[in-house]
């Protein structure tokens, strides 16, 4: 599937196509780098039982969700899901009189 086509399927699948998306990016992910559900649950720190629910059915707690990412390197890319407001570019007024403040 494209990447466009996973944006738009992304915008109207519900919270459990969604939940199974993410479960199986997380699989396809431990599969490259051939470990086992055993293995790599247990590095993570998720019972197996729990981690296979979670990578075949796409049901599971946040935690177990997190400790994925952490166990497949992609934990960093969560602070692009709430970016930073930018700053507002400031009038021109402004700029001018921050450049020059007044003497009181």
């Amino acid at each position: 599937m494209s990447i466009d086509r996973e944006l738009e399927q992304l915008k109207v699948w519900g919270e459990g196509e969604i939940c199974q998306y993410l479960a199986a990016k997380v699989r396809r992910t431990r599969l490259k780098t051939k470990e086992s559900q055993k293995n790599f649950s247990e590095r993570i720190g998720v019972p197996l039982r729990t981690y296979k629910r979670f990578e075949s059915h796409g049901k599971g707690t946040l935690q177990t969700f997190v400790r994925a990412l952490q166990g497949i390197g992609r934990v960093r890319y969560l602070f692009m899901l709430f970016p930073q407001d930018t700053p507002k570019p400031k009038s021109p007024l402004a700029k001018i009189l921050s450049q020059h403040p007044t003497d009181n």
